[in-house]
Formats: C-alpha cells, structure tokens, sequence
C-alpha cells in the first residue's frame, strides 16, 4: 500500500488489493456483512480468499471503508462510491449466484430456504439480480416471491430499462403497498389471491402450500400489467410530476395541507411541505435550474417551494377565494405561472422574480383548468370552469383569442397537444360521460371520447410511439387510454377504488408514464408503455355489491351482482355462463330454486325488483316499487312456496308471489326504519322472515297468516343493522348480525332473543357475514373492512383463521366447502386446503 501524491489514505497498488475491494464496490443499502465480503471477493476473483485474509486487509485499509453498525452485524462498503465499469453486467451475475448458493436447501424437495437467508441477500438480492438481467429468472421461484423485501424487490421491478410486462412482475406489483406491512402468512395469501386474479391458478396452489385456503379462481378487472405501484394514506387532490437530483419524482396535494414529494420508481417519500390550507392546485417548474413547485390552496394562498430543500421561495399575492388551477410554463425564456379559480380571473405570473405580468378577465363563473399551447407560434393558455366554456389566452399579451362552446356542464379538466401537426386541447366535463377534442386553430370539435360511464373529471396528454394519446379519468374509478389520431379506446387502466380526478405525466428512461388518483383514490403509477397488455380474467366493471349461490342444470354455480349486471358463474373454473343487464347499479340479490328451476331476485338504486331465471338468462317479471332504491332483497316461504321479498327506501317490505304478473303485492307492511338486510328462518318448525333495519331492531315476521305478522322483536344494540345471518346452534334459530363501524359481531338466540356470543377482534368495521354447516359444524364467515376474512367455530365462539385479502371486500358467502367473495370489482373463490 501507498499514499502516492500526498493522497488523503491508503489505496490499492496491486491487483490482490482490488480484487478485495471490488465486491464492495457492488454493495447496496449500507454495505455487505463480513461473510458475505469473503464470498464475493472469493466468487468476483476466483481466488481462495479467507477470512484471515479479508480480515487483515480491511484493517490496513480502514480509511477506505464506511463501516456501519446494523442489527446483523457491522456492514461494509466503499467511503468514495466507484464508478461501475464495463462487465458490470457481468460481475452482477457472479455475485447473484454467489449469493443464491449461499441461501441453504431444505431438507424435503431441494427447494431453497429463504427463512434461512442472510437478511443482506433477502434484502437485496434482487437489485443484484436486476443489474444481471436475471431479474425474471428469480421470479420463477414461488417462495422468493414471499420472502424478499417489498421494498427492495419493488424498486428492482421498477429500474427504468429493465425488461417488463411478464406477468408475475404483475402479480407482485398488484398489491405491493399492502406488502411492506404484511407478515409473511399473510404476504403469501395476498400474493395467491392476486395469482389466481391473474389466472396463474398453479402459482396461487403453490403459494397456499401450509396455509387454511387456497383460491380456485378469481376475475382480474382490477388488476393491470402498466401498474408500477401504489401509494397508500390520504387520497391526493392535485399532482404533478418532476426531476430531482436525476430521478422522476411526483408532488401531490391533498386536503390535508400536506404537499408530499415522493419517489415514482419505488414510492418512498423525500419531502413533506406543509401548506396553511388544503392543496387543491399546483405545478412543477424549473427556476434557475432548480426543481421547485407552486401550490394554490381553497384559502387563495400561492406559494412556490424549492423541491430540494423544502424551502419557500417566495408568495404570490391578489387571488380571493379557492385557487382551482396552477400551470407552469416558459414566456420569452422565463418560467412563468397561470393561475386561476373562484374570482374567475385568469392571472400570469413571472417566477424568476414573482411579479404579476397579466390579469385576464372573461370567465363568468370558478375557473377549474389550464393548459398550454402554441397556435400560429404564440404562446396560448387554454382555460376552462364552472361557464361551460373552453377559452384561449395569448400570453404575450394577455388577450382572448378564441371561445369554445359546446359543453353543457362544468369544464373540470384541459390537457394539450399535437395532432398531425395541428394543435389540439382535450376538456373533460362534470356532467359529461364523454371527453371532447378541440382543433385551436379554428374551434371546431374533433371528437368526442365516449368510453365512461360517469362523468369525465380529468385529462392528461402524452405520445406513445411518436403517436398523440389522451388520458380521460372520472366517476366510473378507471382510467381511458386514447389514441388520439383514430379517436379509439387502446386500454382502461383498473384498480382504483374512489373517484379519478387527478392525472400527471411524466417520461422515466424515454417510456410514458401517468400518476392518477384522487380525494378517496390513493394515487397510482402507471406505465403507459404496458397500457395495452392483456389484463387478467374480465368481470364486472363496478364494485361487487352481493354475492350468492344455485344450483343451475346439476352443477353449483356462483351468482355476483355488481356495476349494472348480474353475471353467473360456474363455481367449479370460473367460466361466465351469462351476464344480464341490470339496466340501474344493483345493489341486492338473492337466488333460490322454483319449480326445479333456478331464479334470482335483483333490486337496486332504480326501485324496481326483476325477477331472473338463471337457467336461460331471461328476465320474468318486473315487481315495481316507489321509484327508491331498493335495500335489500330475499327469498321466504309462504305456504310452501318462495315468494320475493323486497324492502325499499321507503320503508316498506312487500311480498311478491313469483309467478303471478301483478302489479301489487301479496302483503306489503311500513315499518318504522328503513330494512337493510333480510334472511328467512325456521322458528319454531314454521317459516319466518328475520329483518335487520336503521333502528338496529331485529324484527321475526310471520308471512303465512292473516293478522299481526310481525311475532319478536329484538333489540341490538348496535348503532344501525347492516347486515345479517341465520342459522341453527344446538337445533335452535340463531341470527348473527353486524351493524354500523362495529368491530364485533353478535350472535342471538331467536328463540328466547338472548345475546349467545360476539365474534370480536376485527381491526376495522365488520362488512358482511355468512354461515355455513358441514360435518355437523357450524362455522360463521365475516369480512372487515382490513381485507381480512375471518372463520369462527360458532359453537364455542372461537376464532379457527384468518385469511388476508388484497384488498377490502365487501360481500361473503359459502357453498359446501367454498367461499365466494365480492372484493372491490373482483370475484374471489377460496377452497379450503386439505
């Protein structure tokens, strides 16, 4: 070793001493443990190197070292980072398999033992593995799937340039932000359930090895191959998307005050600015070669903020009321800002000194969006509000120069572009399911984007291929990609579980990229690159509100209602027998057996009940109501025969006979609050239907006879009833009912209305319940809004298991040895493992 040319420390001077440093040259997160230096100095030289020998070199050149404390042990790496050169390619595919060989075997099929794995391989194996292109290979494996660290595996799936697109790339990235906080039974049940959304039904086996159930099949509407990641927390009210110190980044605002700047390729938060009001507007913009960002709050504060040091660079003055709308873009070579909102004016601001350069008056009504042009080589603002109207400023010198009429209802979103040439504004509308493309040159209507099915609320432009695309987002929770030179629908991107209002872009290593959210819709990442990859298993477009059971032509078959339809599904592969148009969203369904043949009973937010014979898919018979929703719907027998009972949001329930074509009821009887769930019972060797309503009473009706049909009454205690069960304990009727935010279930004796037990323990509001019987066995299903299933032995009240879900569900049922669950827009099917 020498000093050489008063150097600060030792460094290198023979090829031994490189060959002892190249390994932590390649080290990630703070450094390789000692063992792990020996291995890799070892498998990078192909020399025999010890311990002893690592040892005593890393005491003669400490002054080159960082040695930093960690719970393993002291961890190593290099004081000046080296540059990686030529072969690195190479020499990460050496240290992968050096490090694979050393994560032992089990002792059973050969397969490796990653809870044996040193904690530096489990955590960044896979960045080592990226840097190889052997990424995928590792993938192949079920149990490293499990094992390693989100965080780590999620930013190797995310280096830009890596390859993408394969499908369990995409399992993983579906439920990626629930990961992290998942202990390893669960991580392993959230990643079969999203297997089986896929339709990688092997993979979902393989990963429910040693747990209580395993998926049979589930749909795959929610879950998209462009999908990067998932922020969890608050839902964002605006977003836009910057450079900083070399790697893309997003900045989002919420209602909560908080201006959060976070990393897109792995999610991790750098910055938090806090503003005085909730952020509903802002923009990214360079100023002097700095990243910073100007925020507009529902107070009128305008700020901008350097992204680097969190710093306030200055404040803008003059706005009264809500500031709606920030953009940044450059005049005359200097970063400028257009802002606008509840006075109706439209303002320009100078941001390399803060002055105001223009006021432009014109809006008659809250201005919601602006964009930026070039028409006829000057500079244009496109602005759009509450007035229906699209207008174009000039921003050289203030003035209108165009109007665009067309909408009928609020213009909520304005993005820009070029096509074929010819400079072109897309707008989305409030009360408009349908986004419109604009020609600025002359003010004609292009297009209409009709693909929604609620209203249009945002817009962002971006090219894919050289070719003008748009993005439309809104009520119906999903986010349209369109070309914009055919005016076609190329993908929907699916998954979010709120309203779309926000949408960024951005490029990461030359791909598009868009971050979309909103206020009840946590943000997202998306590859628009991946837009177009075949998604997994289709299903209802909408949340799942109901799930039940029949059997059709011999076989057991699975009936969802959700979105507007009712689809019907053969239990056994998932195969979709038919769908049938609600016509209005469904929110009730019941199914039973009539005359051997298998009918459905549906109600929703259109107030009428339509009777389905599941067998050839055809309607029967409408029963009408008031013109209200329909809460809740069932089946119940009236002298032998199962007769629709419906419950409206007038707080009526009527009883409908299913064969006759009447318009009026056989009984019909107002109740005091409104009934949101029905079950029918035997009670006392008679039938009898059980109702759970606002007034969290339990009500036993008698159908059968003349006279007085409510017999009992029962008093729950719990805030409202939302939903219940019934079923039979030690031959007596019993009914489990859950109501409001409530973490517990009861469990009720109808014979003599005593509380029996309560199923508690949930970690949030329970959202539905289910009873099953097999082997003289009574188990009761419940569902919390967590995402997790729980099932009870209900004869000593205990909890048997838990089974965690990607996601919240909102609707449980059971058939044999089956559970049927709505989660979120998707139908899940879990068996138990034997």
């Amino acid at each position: 070793m020498s000093n050489g040319n008063g150097a600060a420390g030792p460094r290198p001077d023979s090829d031994d001493e490189a060959a002892l440093l190249r390994p932590l040259a390649f080290a990630e997160g703070e450094g390789l443990p000692f063992a792990l230096w020996v291995v890799l100095a070892r498998a990078l030289s192909d020399h025999p190197w010890t311990a002893q020998d690592v040892s005593v070199f890393r005491d003669r050149s400490g002054e080159l070292l960082v040695e930093t404390p960690t719970p393993e042990g002291v961890a190593y790496r290099l004081r000046a980072r080296a540059a990686r050169l030529s072969g690195e390619r190479r020499t990460q595919r050496a240290i992968t398999s050096a490090l694979l060989a050393e994560v032992p075997l089990d002792g059973d099929g050969g397969h490796r033992d990653w809870p044996a794995a040193a904690p530096y391989i489990i955590d960044h194996l896979a960045a080592h593995a990226a840097a190889a292109g052997a990424l995928d290979e590792m993938l192949e494996d079920a149990e490293y799937l499990v094992h390693a660290a989100p965080r780590g595996l999620l930013r190797a799936l995310n280096i830009p340039g890596a390859s993408q697109g394969t499908v369990r790339r995409s399992i993983y990235r579906a439920s990626v932000h629930v990961h992290a906080a998942a202990s390893l039974p669960e991580r392993r049940e959230i990643l079969a359930v999203d297997a089986a959304r896929h339709g990688e039904t092997d993979l979902a086996r393989e990963l429910s090895r040693g747990r209580p159930w395993r998926p049979r099949w589930a749909t795959g509407t929610m879950v998209h191959p462009a999908l990067r990641l998932t922020r969890t927390g608050l839902g964002v009210d605006a977003a836009a998307c910057t450079v900083i110190e070399g790697r893309p980044h997003a900045v989002t605002g919420c209602y909560d005050g908080n201006v959060r700047v976070w990393d897109l390729v792995d999610g991790t938060e750098r910055l938090v600015i806090t503003e005085d009001d909730g952020v509903y507007a802002l923009d990214c913009v360079e100023i002097a070669g700095r990243p910073h960002v100007v925020t507009g709050t529902c107070s009128g504060s305008l700020r901008v903020w350097d992204l680097v040091t969190g710093a306030e660079r200055f404040a803008l003055g003059g706005h009264k009321g809500w500031i709606r709308a920030v953009g940044c873009t450059v005049i005359d070579g200097r970063p400028h800002a257009v802002t606008a909102g509840e006075d109706c004016l439209v303002r320009v601001w100078d941001l390399a000194d803060g002055s105001e350069r223009a006021r432009m008056p014109g809006h008659t009504e809250e201005v919601r969006a602006v964009a930026f042009a070039e028409v006829a080589g000057r500079p244009v603002a496109v602005t759009g509000g509450d007035d229906t109207m699209v207008r174009l400023w000039d921003l050289e010198d203030g003035v209108e120069r165009a109007v665009l009429a067309g909408h009928v209802s609020a213009v909520q979103s304005v993005a820009c572009t070029v096509i074929d040439g010819i400079p072109h504004a897309v707008t989305g509308s409030g009360g408009d399911p349908a986004a419109r493309v604009w020609c600025l040159t002359d003010g004609s209507q292009r297009a209409v984007l009709g693909g929604h099915t609620s209203w249009t609320a945002a817009v962002s432009c971006f090219e894919l291929d050289g070719i003008p695309h748009v993005l439309t987002a809104g009520g119906d929770c999903a986010v349209h990609v369109w070309d914009l030179t055919e005016n076609t629908e190329r993908a929907v991107l699916t998954g979010h579980h709120g309203y779309v209002d926000v949408l960024a872009g951005t490029e990461i290593d030359g791909r598009p990229y868009a971050v979309s959210g909103g206020h009840s819709a946590p943000p997202r990442v998306w590859d628009l690159g991946d837009a177009a990859l075949p998604t997994g298993r289709g299903g209802h477009t909408g949340t799942v509100q109901a799930v039940d059971a029949v059997e059709i032509d011999g076989r057991p078959h699975v009936v969802t209602a959700g979105d507007t339809t009712v689809r019907v599904w053969d239990l056994a592969d998932g195969t979709e027998r038919s769908t049938l148009p609600h016509g209005h969203r469904v929110e009730a369904l019941a199914c039973t057996t009539v005359h051997n043949s298998p009918y459905a009973a549906v109600g929703g937010c259109c107030g009428v009940t339509r009777v389905w014979d599941l067998a050839t898919g055809t309607g029967l018979r409408d029963l009408p109501g008031p013109d209200r929703r329909v809460e809740a719907v069932a089946w119940a027998d009236v002298n032998g025969l199962p007769h629709v009972v419906t419950s409206d949001q007038d707080r009526t329930v009527r009883v409908w006979h299913p064969d006759e074509d009447v318009e009026h009821p056989l009984h019909s009887d107002r109740t005091r609050s409104a009934v949101r769930a029905m079950e029918p019972v035997t009670v006392d060797g008679r039938p009898h239907l059980l109702t759970g309503s606002d007034d969290a009473t339990l009500r036993l009706w008698r159908l059968t006879e003349r006279g007085r049909r409510v017999t009992a009454t029962f008093h729950t205690g719990h805030h409202w009833i939302r939903a219940l069960a019934g079923t039979v304990l030690e031959g007596r009727p019993h009914a489990l009912t859950l109501g409001g935010n409530d973490t517990a279930v009861h469990v009720w004796d109808l014979t003599d209305g005593t509380l029996r037990s309560t199923l508690g323990g949930h970690r949030s509001g329970v959202l539905a319940v289910a009873c099953t019987t097999r082997n003289d066995r009574t188990d009761a299903i419940t569902v919390d809004g967590s995402g997790t299933v729980h099932v009870w032995d209900l004869q000593p009240a205990r909890l048997r298991e838990k089974v965690t879900l990607p996601t919240r569900a909102q609707c449980v049922t059971a058939v044999g040895p089956c559970l049927i669950i709505g989660m979120g827009d998707d139908v899940v099917v879990l068996d138990r493992n034997r």
